[in-house]
């Protein structure tokens, strides 16, 4: 049975969320952006507060009236406070330093009931921070992304990187780039790979997949190739109009030839764990 298509770039495009710089710290109420400031004054601890990974969500209440806190443990004196008072809102504490406060203001629920949680989806060996901004579906999630930056040795602070959809399983490839895949049916999908530039997310290409058993689409433009039990191809659709130049043009930017990136990426062995 084929669940019902999701569109990758309208559904990054409807949830996107604009980083404002804030003047004060975690205000209450009325923003529309993410928001971050830094200072280094120390706080005392009110109560002991669960780990985030020992939490989880329900589409009812309101978010804002599920009085959600948690943190979660980013390296060895590193701890990052989370609160839904807003939604969301995160304090960085460095040995009990408060280092940084920022917001993800979202009132969304994402369909897995997530909080916001670390994952390190580059294979760094630094998680980034990861915050569910939509509701989703069967295709994946929306999500921001936000970066450790500064640690360790400096100042550490996140910085926010950008934002993807789909699901939280990422590979990597040889070249070092990243990325995660999103459903198109039960038996096909996509995986957006990036790359970092200047701490930000920059899209490098997007690859097509299929399971072998599903008869691939007769005007589809793929020249299919085949790893393991997945059918993998270059997206080459222009939608939105001027897509596929965009894509072509990253592909350039990042030193790969178009004309050889399928073969490039489409044959290494993260591929064929994608439907085993």
């Amino acid at each position: 049975m084929h669940f019902r298509r999701f569109d990758l770039r309208a559904a990054m495009v409807a949830i996107s969320v604009t980083a404002v710089a804030a003047a004060g710290g975690c205000g209450s109420g009325g923003s529309t952006g993410s928001s971050t400031s830094t200072s280094a004054s120390a706080t005392a601890p009110q109560q002991v507060s669960p780990s985030c990974p020992n939490v989880s969500i329900g589409f009812q209440p309101k978010l804002q009236d599920q009085h959600v806190r948690c943190v979660l443990q980013v390296a060895q004196n590193l701890i990052l406070d989370v609160s839904s008072a807003p939604a969301w809102s995160f304090t960085l504490r460095n040995a009990g330093v408060v280092a940084q406060e920022f917001r993800e203001p979202t009132a969304e629920i994402g369909e897995t009931g997530e909080v916001p949680l670390l994952q390190d989806i580059d294979n760094s060996g630094a998680p980034e921070l990861l915050v569910v901004i939509g509701r989703g579906g069967t295709g994946g999630e929306p999500m921001a992304v936000w970066r450790l930056t500064g640690w360790p040795g400096q100042q550490p602070r996140f910085v926010r990187a950008g934002q993807l959809f789909g699901f939280r399983s990422f590979y990597q490839t040889a070249e070092g780039y990243f990325g995660n895949y999103a459903h198109s049916s039960a038996a096909s999908g996509t995986v957006q790979l990036y790359r970092w530039v200047d701490d930000k997310m920059v899209e490098v290409a997007l690859l097509d997949m299929q399971v072998v058993s599903t008869r691939p689409d007769p005007d589809s433009r793929h020249d299919w190739l085949r790893n393991g039990n997945v059918l993998c191809g270059l997206n080459n659709d222009d939608y939105p109009e001027g897509s596929r130049a965009a894509r072509t043009a990253a592909l350039q930017a990042a030193g790969i030839d178009p004309a050889t990136a399928a073969q490039r990426f489409c044959t290494q062995p993260w591929v064929a764990s994608i439907y085993k």
